[in-house]
């Protein structure tokens, strides 16, 4: 091919390329002229997580927009099995106190870390850019390292000392009476508790309660019970 045949050559593959690239910016335009330019709902403008058990509170502030109507929370993502549920912005799902929207989403199989993502829906179906926040979910394998507050006896011998643990809110107890019989369990919410008719010997049954942080919406028992012997 001599230069002339190049030079020619060169030409058509440009003026073949120009028109393509003329045809589709057509195209892009002819559908910007048809649907209109891409419109966004309102913006979440945050949210943040009140851990629970096997469940969790997810508390919305949304950007104000007069035409917003609901919000869609999704999870699992990474799994490829989406799980998701819908929170309508009605005063029904509105905390004055917090001033925000919120939902309750309970997740029977899931504990520990899970990233929720979440978009704005406006009434004409328009959504808003992605918003995600993390959040820990408790469960049995957390509860199962929870330990209970040990016990001592006051001089007397008639009244139990609980060991004071970090984020202890209180402890059930039970105890043997000198029937033979359980006294009926009860939530202490004090370090001591007096033993009425206790039975020397006999056996004190108690479950520790934790509320890990202010914000949690559930308290948390111990796995099992501690069980301790009352002195003769």
């Amino acid at each position: 091919m001599n230069s002339m045949n190049k030079l020619l050559y060169i030409g058509l593959f440009f003026l073949s390329f120009l028109q393509l690239s003329c045809e589709d910016s057509g195209e892009m335009l002819d559908k910007y002229l048809k649907d209109g330019p891409i419109t966004y709902a309102g913006k979440i403008e945050s949210m943040n997580i009140q851990s629970g058990y096997y469940r969790v509170r997810l508390n919305v502030y949304p950007a104000a927009d007069v035409n917003r109507s609901h919000c869609m929370i999704s999870w699992n993502i990474s799994t490829g099995v989406k799980d998701s549920v819908k929170m309508d912005y009605v005063a029904a799902n509105y905390d004055e106190k917090a001033a925000c929207y919120y939902t309750l989403i309970t997740v029977p199989e899931i504990e520990g870390n899970l990233l929720l993502e979440a978009i704005n829906v406006d009434k004409f179906g328009n959504k808003s850019l992605l918003t995600n926040v993390g959040a820990f979910i408790y469960g049995k394998t957390y509860t199962s390292t929870l330990q209970n507050s040990s016990l001592s006896f006051s001089a007397k011998k008639d009244e139990i000392i609980f060991e004071d643990r970090v984020g202890s809110v209180g402890n059930l107890v039970s105890y043997e009476q000198n029937s033979g019989k359980f006294t009926d369990e009860v939530i202490v919410r004090s370090s001591r508790f007096p033993l009425v008719d206790a039975k020397k010997g006999g056996i004190i049954r108690t479950k520790t309660r934790y509320l890990m942080t202010a914000t949690d919406i559930d308290t948390l028992l111990t796995g099992s019970y501690l069980e301790t012997r009352i002195p003769e």
